[in-house]
């Protein structure tokens, strides 16, 4: 086996476990910022601030989204209450099609266990 068809190999595997590991991801300090400040002043909790900002960040990152857009939306909940569901509505319109909550894709059952349900 040659050098050429490792690195090809190698390429490929680093390819497909690149969702598995943590990938750096490029965010100016300013939407940070302001991302940051926006959960600050609704949880009045640091620490629940920077994991909000975290996975609001990543997320937007990953699929392509203005996270200041995201964040003017969440701005519109009425109450706490309301930005809970939001946020938990986010958080499992952008997840994976498997992931720790689940999956995403739609399970189809096939025609033969079908007849074997009894309703």
């Amino acid at each position: 086996m040659s050098n050429t068809a490792n690195n090809v190999e190698n390429t490929k595997t680093q390819t497909f476990f690149n969702g598995y590991f943590t990938q750096p991801i490029q965010i100016s300090e300013t939407i940070y910022q302001q991302v940051y400040n926006f959960f600050l002043a609704k949880m009045k909790d640091a620490s629940a601030a920077g994991s909000l900002t975290q996975a609001v960040l990543t997320l937007t990152y990953n699929n392509n989204l203005n996270p200041l857009d995201v964040i003017a939306d969440f701005g519109k909940a009425a109450d706490s209450s309301d930005l809970k569901q939001l946020l938990i509505a986010f958080f499992n319109a952008t997840k994976g099609s498997t992931s720790k909550l689940g999956y995403q894709v739609n399970q189809n059952t096939s025609a033969f266990a079908k007849r074997n349900i009894v309703a």
